[in-house]
C-alpha cells in the first residue's frame, strides 16, 4: 500500500512539473498561417527527437507534459528553408508561448518578395480556401466590400449587392459570427487577416446553404474612438446616390460600434415577355419607372471577456421603400389567332421594416482548436403593399389591392469542436429553427379574401470529423433535419432529410493541390410558394401555392485543381450535379371568373428531375479577379395525369471580372473596372435572360 502511495505522489509531482509548449507557423512573405508543417521536438544538446506534431490550419502547434529542460523546437515544410527556435522550460511556467516561427521559401530571391508580397494569395485547405489579405490590398480598399471585390470567388456590384459564384444562396460570418452584409461597412481593411471560402459547407451550417463567407479579423485589442464616411454617385443610365458611414469605440477587451447604410436607385424599365403554353401564346410588354431606396443600421458590442471567453451582440434595422409606375400591354393567342387583349397603367407602392438581433458566445479551452460556440437570432420583418390597375383596353375593372406581410424567426445553435491529437478534430451540433408568417391580402375583386398563416419548426443535429496529414486531408460530416410545417392550421407536412458531404484533398506540393468534394443539398419550398389561395395578376392572370410541394434536393461532385504561381492563384474545377424534384412552375389555361376570357393558371409543383455538368475557373492575376463558369444540363420529360412538359437541355456561362490599380503606387487614389455577367437560367417552361452589368470608377480614401 505504501509502494502504491510513493508511486501515486511521484506521477503526481512528474504532471505537476510538465510543460505544453505553444507556437505559430506562418510564411514570412505574406504573414499567412502555415497548416500542417512538421514540428519536431529535439532535446538538447544531443538533438534526440523527444516527439512530433503538425501545424494546424491555423498556423498552431502544441507539445503537451513536457518535462522540464533545454529543447529546440524544428520547422520544416516542403518548399520552405527549415527554421525553429530554442525553448528551455523549468518547473515555474506551467505553459510557454513561443515566439512566432517564420518560414522563407526555399528558392526565394529579394525580386520574389518585392513583388508577391503585394499580391492576393489564395491557400487551399480541406475544407476551404484562404485568402491572406496583404498590406496593399488593405491600403487600396476603404471597406469590406472593397476588400471582398478583389477576392476571385465573390462579385460585389455597385450597390454593394454580393454574389459568391453568381450565387446568393450563402451566409457572411465575421469571426465565425453571421452577420448581414451591410457589417462589412463597418470593417476596416487594416483589421482584416484573411478571408475564407467555404464551397462545400460541412454539417455545421444549414442545408440549403452552398457557401460561407467568413471573414477573419487580427486579434488586436481596440482602444479610441475610429470611423469611416463614404459616398458614390452613378448619374448616367441607372441614377444612383449611395453614402455609408461607421464609427467605433474601443475600450480594450469592449469595443462599441454603429454602421449605415442607405442608397436610393431610379430606373428606367422596359420589359417583354414571351411565354407559350402549348397552342397558347401569352405576349406581354411594360415600360415605366422603378424608384427604389433602402438604409441599413447596424450596432452592437465585442466583448473578450478572457482570453478564453468572448462574447459579441448585434442588432440590426433595415427599412425601404419602392414605387413603381408602369404601362403594360398583353395579347393572348390561340391557334395564332387574338383571343384577347389588355392594356392598364399600374401604381404600386411598397413599405417594409425588416430588424434581427443576435447573440454570439465563444469558449476557448486549453487545448487548441477545442471550443463551444453558442448563437442565437431573432428576426422580424413588416411591410405593406398597395397596388392600383387602371385599364384603358380589355373591357376590365379597375381594381385596388392591399396587402400586409407580417414574418419573425427565431434560431439557436450549439456547436462543439474537440481535437484528438494535432492532426484529427470532431464536430457536433445542434440547430433549433422556427418561423411563423401571417399575410393578409384584400382586393376589390369579387374573390375569397387571402389570409395565409404559416408556421415551421424545425431541429437539426450534426457530427463530422476532419483528418490532415502532411499530404491528405478528409473531412466527412453528416447532417439530419426534421422539418414540421403547418398551414393555416389545417395543412400539414413532417419530413425528415439527411444531408451528408465529403471533401478529400491531396496535397501535391506546397504550390499545387487536387481536392474532390461531394454534398447533398436541400431547398425547401419557399413560404410563399405553398400559400394555397389563389392571387390575380395585373392581366388577371392567376396564380396559387401548392401545400403538397416537397423539397428539392441535389447532389453535387467537384473536382478541383488549385495553383500558386508566386502570388498569382488559379483554381480550375469541373462539377457534376443531379437534381431531384425541381420545383418549377405549372401552367395551364383556364377561363378568367371575372370576364370569362381564356388566362393562365400557375401553379408550383415538383416537375423536374435531371443533371447538370460544367466547368469553371477561379483566379487572380496582379490586380485581376476573375471568376467563369460554362454549363450543360437536361431537365427529363415530365408527365401527369392532365399534363406533359417534354425534355429539354440546356446550357450557358457566366463571368465575373475585376480589375483595380493604384497610382502612383501609394496613392490613396484606386481605379477600377468590373464586369458581370450571370448567363441564362432556363425552367420547365421558360428562359431567364440577364443583361450584364459593368461599370469603371475612381475613389479616394
Amino acid at each position: 500500500m505504501k509502494k502504491l502511495i510513493v508511486l501515486a505522489f511521484l506521477l503526481a509531482s512528474l504532471a505537476a512539473s510538465a510543460q505544453n509548449i505553444n507556437g505559430l507557423v506562418l510564411a514570412n512573405k505574406d504573414k499567412s498561417p502555415v497548416p500542417y508543417a512538421s514540428v519536431a521536438l529535439l532535446q538538447l544538446p544531443d538533438s534526440s527527437i523527444i516527439t512530433g506534431v503538425i501545424t494546424l490550419g491555423s498556423g498552431e502547434f502544441t507539445f503537451d507534459n513536457i518535462k522540464p529542460g533545454k529543447y529546440f523546437v524544428k520547422i520544416s515544410y516542403l518548399g520552405y528553408a527549415p527554421n525553429g527556435r530554442f525553448v528551455e522550460l523549468t518547473s515555474q511556467k506551467p505553459k510557454v508561448m513561443l515566439d512566432t516561427i517564420f518560414l522563407n521559401e526555399s528558392t526565394q530571391t529579394l525580386n520574389e518578395v518585392t513583388v508577391t508580397g503585394e499580391r492576393l494569395k489564395g491557400q487551399e485547405l480541406v475544407d476551404r480556401t484562404v485568402y491572406s489579405i496583404p498590406a496593399s490590398v488593405a491600403q487600396s480598399s476603404s471597406n469590406g466590400y472593397e476588400i471582398l471585390k478583389k477576392i476571385p470567388q465573390v462579385q460585389v456590384d455597385f450597390q454593394n449587392n454580393v454574389t459568391m459564384n453568381g450565387s446568393t444562396n450563402f451566409i457572411i460570418q465575421v469571426d465565425g459570427k453571421q452577420r448581414d452584409k451591410e457589417f462589412l461597412a463597418k470593417l476596416s481593411p487594416e483589421d482584416i487577416q484573411s478571408i475564407e471560402i467555404i464551397n462545400n459547407p460541412s454539417g455545421k451550417y444549414e442545408g440549403n446553404i452552398d457557401g460561407v463567407i467568413n471573414i477573419i479579423l487580427k486579434k488586436e485589442a481596440r482602444f479610441g474612438l475610429s470611423g469611416t464616411a463614404g459616398a458614390q454617385y452613378k448619374p448616367f443610365n441607372r441614377p444612383t446616390l449611395a453614402a455609408t458611414g461607421t464609427l467605433d469605440y474601443g475600450m480594450g477587451k469592449i469595443s462599441v460600434y454603429a454602421t449605415a447604410f442607405s442608397f436610393v436607385q431610379n430606373l428606367n424599365i422596359n420589359t417583354s415577355a414571351l411565354n407559350q403554353y402549348g397552342v397558347t401564346d401569352i405576349l406581354s410588354k411594360g415600360s415605366g419607372d422603378f424608384k427604389t431606396s433602402s438604409s441599413s443600421i447596424n450596432t452592437g458590442f465585442d466583448y473578450y471577456i478572457d482570453d478564453k471567453n468572448n462574447l459579441s451582440f448585434n442588432i440590426n434595422y433595415r427599412p425601404s421603400a419602392q414605387v413603381n409606375g408602369m404601362d403594360n400591354s398583353t395579347l393572348t393567342n390561340e391557334n395564332n389567332n387574338v383571343i384577347s387583349a389588355t392594356a392598364l397603367t399600374s401604381n404600386s407602392r411598397t413599405l417594409s421594416d425588416e430588424g434581427s438581433t443576435s447573440l454570439f458566445y465563444k469558449r476557448n479551452f486549453k487545448k487548441q482548436v477545442q471550443e463551444f460556440t453558442v448563437e442565437t437570432q431573432f428576426y422580424l420583418f413588416k411591410s405593406k403593399a398597395r397596388d392600383k390597375y387602371n385599364y384603358e383596353i380589355g373591357n376590365l375593372p379597375d381594381r385596388y389591392e392591399v396587402g400586409h406581410n407580417n414574418r419573425k424567426y427565431f434560431s439557436a445553435k450549439l456547436n462543439y469542436v474537440h481535437p484528438l491529437g494535432m492532426s484529427v478534430k470532431l464536430e457536433t451540433g445542434y440547430q433549433l429553427y422556427y418561423q411563423e408568417m401571417d399575410y393578409d391580402f384584400s382586393t376589390t375583386l369579387p374573390t375569397p379574401m387571402n389570409i395565409y398563416k404559416y408556421s415551421e419548426f424545425r431541429h437539426s443535429v450534426y457530427g463530422g470529423i476532419t483528418f490532415n496529414t502532411k499530404k491528405w486531408g478528409l473531412q466527412g460530416n453528416v447532417r439530419v433535419e426534421n422539418t414540421n410545417n403547418d398551414i393555416n392550421s389545417s395543412l400539414k407536412s413532417d419530413y425528415t432529410c439527411v444531408l451528408p458531404s465529403a471533401n478529400i484533398q491531396y496535397k501535391i506540393s506546397p504550390k499545387q493541390n487536387a481536392k474532390l468534394t461531394y454534398n447533398r443539398r436541400i431547398n425547401r419550398p419557399g413560404i410563399y410558394d405553398l400559400n394555397p389561395f389563389e392571387k390575380v395578376d395585373q392581366t388577371y392572370n392567376i396564380t396559387r401555392g401548392n401545400p403538397s410541394l416537397e423539397p428539392e434536393y441535389r447532389n453535387r461532385f467537384q473536382l478541383t485543381y488549385t495553383l500558386n504561381i508566386k502570388s498569382y492563384y488559379v483554381s480550375p474545377y469541373v462539377y457534376y450535379e443531379k437534381i431531384t424534384d425541381k420545383i418549377g412552375e405549372q401552367v395551364s389555361t383556364v377561363k378568367s371568373p371575372v370576364n370569362q376570357s381564356s388566362v393562365t393558371l400557375t401553379q408550383p409543383g415538383n416537375l423536374l428531375t435531371g443533371n447538370e455538368r460544367g466547368v469553371g475557373l477561379s483566379s487572380t492575376f496582379y490586380f485581376v479577379s476573375l471568376n467563369a463558369r460554362y454549363f450543360k444540363g437536361t431537365y427529363n420529360e415530365y408527365v401527369s395525369p392532365d399534363q406533359t412538359i417534354p425534355s429539354r437541355d440546356y446550357s450557358s456561362y457566366s463571368i465575373n471580372g475585376y480589375l483595380f490599380a493604384q497610382y502612383p503606387k501609394k496613392s490613396k487614389i484606386t481605379s477600377y473596372i468590373f464586369f458581370q455577367y450571370a448567363g441564362v437560367n432556363t425552367n420547365a417552361y421558360s428562359k431567364t435572360y440577364n443583361l450584364p452589368l459593368y461599370g469603371l470608377g475612381i475613389q479616394k480614401q
